[in-house]
């Protein structure tokens, strides 16, 4: 039976770019650019959609982080995980977003009577819920939950060590409990009267 050789190569059962891929997204070539949008584009917008809370927005911030690493493709370490790197930029750059919104926020707070949760496409209990987070939180809850990331992969994505969200998480975790149980409780208690 012959094998054939994939174009990818494997490691821990991910799937990489080639490595002439990466030498020549490094090297300024375009067309490598479109292969790791095609690549990463997807998983990425889920992640900024999961700090942000707001899919316009996230979609703005995952443009700023495929330009950015594009402007910035000299820094890559070869050898290093391309993943980490691209979700390391789009962590940051949603970080700068959101701290531009909470500045828009309060200037249009003033204005308006709409809450942010009527602008975005979730409920306003999760909204609610997600928004009492921290941006590092939001974005370590996204990656051990939906993205299932190891922490290891989660230590260079968010330059924390692995025991230090292990913690984090398991606080984490435990604070979203007490906070669900609390809401069902209240919930429970408005209904009744």
């Amino acid at each position: 039976m012959k094998r054939y050789r994939s174009k990818y190569k494997f490691e821990g059962g991910v799937k990489l770019l080639e490595q002439e891929t990466l030498h020549a997204f490094v090297n300024g070539d375009e067309r490598a650019l479109e292969a790791i949008i095609d690549r990463y584009s997807k998983s990425l917008l889920r992640y900024c959609i999961s700090i942000l809370c707001d899919v316009e927005e996230a979609k703005d911030v995952l443009q700023e982080t495929f330009i950015k690493a594009y402007e910035k493709r000299r820094h890559y370490q070869p050898g290093t995980s391309l993943n980490a790197w691209l979700y390391r930029i789009a962590y940051t750059t949603a970080i700068s977003a959101v701290r531009r919104r909470r500045l828009r926020f309060r200037l249009w707070k003033a204005s308006k009577d709409i809450s942010p949760a009527q602008e975005n496409y979730i409920s306003e209990p999760l909204y609610s819920l997600l928004s009492s987070l921290s941006v590092a939180d939001r974005a370590l809850l996204y990656g051990r939950v939906l993205d299932e990331r190891s922490y290891q992969e989660l230590s260079q994505i968010l330059n924390a060590s692995e025991s230090t969200l292990r913690k984090r998480f398991e606080r984490l975790r435990s604070r979203l409990a007490k906070e669900a149980r609390h809401r069902e409780t209240y919930a429970k208690e408005e209904w009744v009267q």
